[in-house]
Order: structure tokens, then C-alpha cells, then sequence
């Protein structure tokens, strides 16, 4: 473009004042549009991300108090398995625990023995220790005892046993029973 050409534009401009200012506000807000939907895009997956953050917040606040009370009841329940564990080395509350569970104990149980300990790894803090039960009375008695056995506090499992009744026509039974209790190393 040559002088004259631009000094012809700029008399075209200064007669239409008011559509050269159209015109350059377009492309003014134009531009900026532009900006804005890009910035907007921005914005929006920024939302997206803060919407999905928010909701897991939410859900972890709704299930936080169920979060703190399951924890609180685990650690009661390990509490009262710790509270019952057997101690290896105390033979004689060990071997009295089985007298004390019914009330017919020392009616029933006629043999109680302490066996020897497997080796467990080093690396446990438990162990399993070994009892040998003889148990000798009417079903009723030797059922009752096997119960309190079963459900006592003490975790424990049986590892073998045998029913017998002492004579044909007896309502007298034998019960030999070797059960395996967890202990504390």
C-alpha cells in the first residue's frame, strides 16, 4: 500500500466513525471471546476434577464414622484375644482353665496332660500348645463340657478325638480329646 491509498482509508474511516468502531469493537470482543472459551475449557476440567475429588471426600465423610466405629470394634475384639491367650510357660493356670470351664469338671475330667509344643517359626508371636483330655461321664456331661469348650474364651481347636462308652449297656461315656490352644510366645 502506498500513501495515498492509506491517506484514502483514513478519510473512509473518519466518514464512517461509527461503523469503524463497530467494527474494531467486534474484533476487540471478538478476541476475547475466543480467550474465554478457551480459558473456559480450562475451567471446566478443572470443575471436573474438583467434582470428583468432592465426591469421594463426601463418601469419606459419610462412611467415616462407620470407618471409626468398625476399627474401634476390632481393636476391642484383638483386645479380648490377647486377654485370652494362653502363656506358654504357666503350666499349672493353663492346665486349670479346663477344670474351671464347667461345673462338672472335676466330675468328668479324669486325665489332663500337657503335650509338647510343636516348633514354631521365631518370626510368630503365637503358638499352638497342646492338651491331652479324658472325659468320662453320661452324654449330657461330656456334651455340656465340649460346648463350654467349644465357645469358651480361649481360642483353641481340636485336633483329634474319640467316643466311647465304657460298657455296652452304660450310659457312661469316654471322651479322648486332644486340642491344640493358642498361647503367646
Amino acid at each position: 500500500m502506498n500513501p495515498v491509498e492509506y491517506s484514502e482509508l483514513g478519510s473512509l474511516l473518519r466518514r464512517n466513525i461509527f461503523g469503524t468502531v463497530c467494527t474494531l469493537l467486534c474484533l476487540v470482543l471478538g478476541a476475547g471471546l475466543w480467550v474465554l472459551r478457551l480459558d473456559i475449557h480450562s475451567l471446566e476440567i478443572v470443575n471436573r476434577e474438583r467434582s470428583q475429588e468432592g465426591a469421594a471426600m463426601d463418601s469419606t465423610l459419610v462412611t467415616g464414622p462407620l470407618i471409626k466405629t468398625e476399627l474401634a470394634r476390632a481393636q476391642d475384639i484383638v483386645q479380648r484375644i490377647e486377654g485370652n491367650l494362653v502363656v506358654d510357660k504357666n503350666l499349672a493356670d493353663n492346665l486349670w482353665y479346663f477344670y474351671k470351664i464347667h461345673p462338672d469338671s472335676k466330675d468328668i475330667l479324669t486325665n489332663l496332660r500337657g503335650l509338647n509344643a510343636d516348633a514354631a517359626s521365631d518370626d510368630s508371636d503365637y503358638k499352638l500348645v497342646p492338651f491331652s483330655l479324658q472325659l468320662t461321664g453320661t452324654y449330657e456331661q461330656v456334651a455340656g463340657y465340649l460346648l463350654q469348650l467349644e465357645t469358651g474364651p480361649r481360642l483353641m481347636f481340636i485336633r483329634s478325638f474319640s467316643f466311647r462308652r465304657t460298657s455296652p449297656r452304660s450310659p457312661v461315656l469316654t471322651l479322648n480329646l486332644e486340642v491344640k490352644v493358642l498361647a503367646r510366645r
